[in-house]
């Protein structure tokens, strides 16, 4: 892995799109937090009454918007760290736009990039086999 000069704004413009959005997701589960928990559903867990890797979210990111990081994390820990992860892309993007020297992306060979991968579906696998545990 190693860090390379970036010439391409899309993914500075990206995360201002999805900083955007976010923000009116947390208006939207802020101030109308009853109506959007009523709409949602899983699928999958009413079908088949297995939780999927994502159940829950809903919950925690209405208990984020409260700034509830506790209830947050006890509903799917997966929603918090998304948005530390967002939260971390929104900042490099402005400070990307402000200073071109933090115009950088990380380049990754093509081994890394199996690892890499095996590693998110190992974990996530193991994240769903935490929720089935927890949630059944």
């Amino acid at each position: 892995m190693r860090l390379d000069r970036q010439q391409d704004p899309l993914p500075r413009q990206l995360a201002f799109a999805f900083a955007a959005l976010a923000a009116l997701g947390w208006i939207a589960l802020r101030f109308w937090p009853d109506a959007l928990l009523r709409l949602a559903r899983c699928p999958l867990r009413d079908m088949t009454g297995i939780p999927c890797p994502t159940c829950a979210g809903t919950h925690a990111a209405a208990a984020l918007a409260r700034l509830d990081i506790a209830a947050a994390c006890a509903a799917n820990p997966l929603v918090p760290l998304t948005a530390l992860v967002l939260i971390g892309w929104l900042g490099w993007a402005l400070l990307a736009t402000l200073d071109p020297r933090w115009r950088v992306r990380l380049v990754v060979s093509g081994r890394e990039r199996q690892v890499l991968r095996a590693a998110a579906i190992a974990g996530l696998i193991g994240f769903w086999a935490w929720q089935v545990c927890r949630l059944r």
